[in-house]
């Protein structure tokens, strides 16, 4: 016999599993690059930021913090030269250039699942359930961390990467982390 109230029981556990797992997954930081097939990576030997001032902003974009800025240089220099460039302090002098942008955006997630509605509403057959469906709004902050590498010689673009992570409390109160964590995902494939 086919027991709709335990059926519905087990849907209801599944769509709060499955809202769990969505929680838990934008926590994660998410990543992407790709770069110019025809850069020969094996021939540069060093790098420099691309000028005084790597961080590119268009004056309208969002300010980060001096503290912010040189963590995430910090970040970057330190995964490159695990990779084996040696740090130039001259901007503009390395076989690569490199530069950076932060933004943020506000976001809206939506999500609709169903909810089980027992009782009497219009026609039916007794003991029936209805399904309602219920609609959340998740309110959240996205922030994105792009690096581009420019090769010394021409300033022609070789490698863009990005690192986008839901921003909490924590990464405000203690950005260091979440830099750290994104710049070493950011250059997990990097070419060499």
């Amino acid at each position: 016999m086919f027991d709709t109230h335990a059926t519905a029981k087990l849907l209801q556990r599944l769509v709060i599993l499955v809202l769990a797992m969505s929680q838990f997954g934008c926590a994660s930081i998410r990543t992407g690059s790709h770069y110019d097939e025809t850069a020969n990576f094996a021939a540069f030997k060093t790098f420099s930021w691309a000028s005084e001032t790597p961080y590119v902003t268009d004056g309208e974009s969002i300010r980060i913090s001096p503290l912010s800025q040189k963590n995430i240089q910090t970040a970057i220099r330190r995964q490159l030269e695990s990779a084996g460039y040696d740090y130039v302090d001259a901007p503009g002098t390395g076989d690569m250039l490199i530069a950076y942008t932060v933004g943020t955006r506000d976001k809206i997630r939506v999500e609709s699942y169903p909810v089980q509605y027992v009782g009497v509403w219009g026609w039916h057959i007794h003991g029936s359930h209805y399904i309602i469906r219920e609609t959340r709004e998740h309110h959240y902050t996205s922030g994105t961390l792009g690096v581009d590498i420019f090769e010394g010689k021409t300033n022609k673009p070789i490698w863009h990467g990005w690192a986008e992570k839901t921003i909490r409390d924590s990464d405000r109160e203690d950005p260091k982390s979440a830099i750290d964590e994104g710049v070493a995902q950011l250059f997990a494939d990097f070419p060499q």
